[in-house]
C-alpha cells in the first residue's frame, strides 16, 4: 500500500503560478501602482495609491523581527489600504517562493512575476491565490485590459481595478 500526501492548498498555488526563476527582490525597489485585483476588491479608492517598496534592514523590521531571520535581505512595502490604513508589509526569501510577513506576525508564502517592461504579477499562495497586479506608470483601462490578455493565467479570471485608471 502506498500512502501519497495530498498537497496544500498552498502548495497547489504555488505549483500552479511558479516560473522556475527566482525573482530578484530588487526590482521592486521604487513606486507601483497596484492597478489590478483578483478576486475583485470590495472597496474602490477614489484614487490608485502608489505603494512604496524599499530594501530595509533586518534591524528596521520592528515588530515583525522574530519572524525574519537576522541578515535577510528584505523589502518594506508601505501603502494606504482600502479603509485608508497605512499598511507596511515585508517580503524577503531566497528562490522563488518570497515569505510575506504582515500584521507583525501573519507569515504568508508569495510569488512575485516579473512579466514585462513596467508590470510585476503578486501572487499570495496562504490566501487562496488572491493577487495582484503592479504597474511602474498607471495605465488607462485599454492598456490594462491588453496587458491582461497576454497573462496565461488571467484567463477566466474574475479581477478588477480599484480605483480610476490613467485618462
Amino acid at each position: 500500500m502506498t500512502c501519497v500526501a495530498l498537497a496544500t492548498e498552498e502548495e497547489r498555488c504555488i505549483d500552479y503560478y511558479k516560473t522556475d526563476e527566482e525573482f530578484d527582490l530588487n526590482l521592486l525597489a521604487g513606486d507601483w501602482f497596484a492597478v489590478y485585483y483578483w478576486p475583485p476588491l470590495r472597496r474602490q479608492k477614489k484614487k490608485c495609491e502608489v505603494i512604496k517598496f524599499n530594501r530595509i534592514s533586518s534591524s528596521e523590521v520592528g515588530c515583525a523581527a522574530d519572524n525574519i531571520p537576522f541578515g535577510a535581505n528584505v523589502f518594506k512595502s508601505t501603502y494606504n489600504s482600502s479603509a485608508d490604513k497605512l499598511r507596511d508589509i515585508f517580503y524577503f526569501g531566497n528562490g522563488e517562493v518570497k515569505e510575506q510577513v504582515r500584521d507583525c506576525k501573519r507569515v504568508s508564502k508569495y510569488l512575485f512575476v516579473d512579466l514585462f517592461e513596467g508590470y510585476i504579477m503578486g501572487i499570495n499562495c496562504s490566501s487562496e491565490g488572491r493577487g495582484v497586479l503592479l504597474a511602474k506608470v498607471l495605465p488607462t483601462n485599454e492598456e490594462l485590459l491588453s496587458v491582461i490578455e497576454d497573462i496565461p493565467v488571467m484567463t477566466g479570471r474574475s479581477g478588477s481595478p480599484n480605483c480610476p485608471l490613467a485618462p
